[in-house]
């Protein structure tokens, strides 16, 4: 059951609505943002470091005392935002259990009717599952 659920929430990456809603973020808008408040200072200290894996923030990170104070803050906004997102994801499904069993009652696992169930009734979701969904970056 519990995989046909993750297998739902999953598919509201796919079908997801405007970011802008989202209180989270996802990678590649934490690059974005990364670029555009960074961009002096990576192009400073962090210029021959390769994309990817986490190396560009490390490099930001050993130059903290260098880097300049709005990098700095937008570093810290990103991470905060990023890990919001990854708890979230990790407790959306128990947070909605209740939900979608009493919202879609009649749905069994693996017909394929769950999520569209979910998307119509999910105005009547308890507060606490439509956050955790928006917090996950599923809308």
């Amino acid at each position: 059951m519990k995989t046909i659920y993750a297998g739902v929430i999953a598919s509201l990456v796919v079908l997801a609505a405007s970011p802008s809603t989202a209180q989270t973020i996802g990678y590649a808008q934490a690059i974005d943002r990364l670029a555009v408040s960074c961009g002096k200072d990576i192009d400073q200290y962090c210029k021959k470091v390769n994309l990817g894996g986490g190396r560009v923030q490390q490099c930001l990170d050993q130059n903290q005392a260098r880097v300049s104070a709005g990098c700095r803050a937008t570093q810290a906004e990103v991470k905060a935002l990023l890990q919001k997102r990854a708890a979230a994801r990790s407790y959306v499904l128990q947070v909605c259990d209740v939900d979608i069993r009493r919202l879609c009652p009649g749905v069994q696992p693996g017909d394929g009717n769950l999520l569209e169930c979910f998307f119509k009734a999910e105005s009547r979701a308890s507060p606490q599952c439509r956050q955790a969904v928006t917090d996950a970056g599923y809308r």
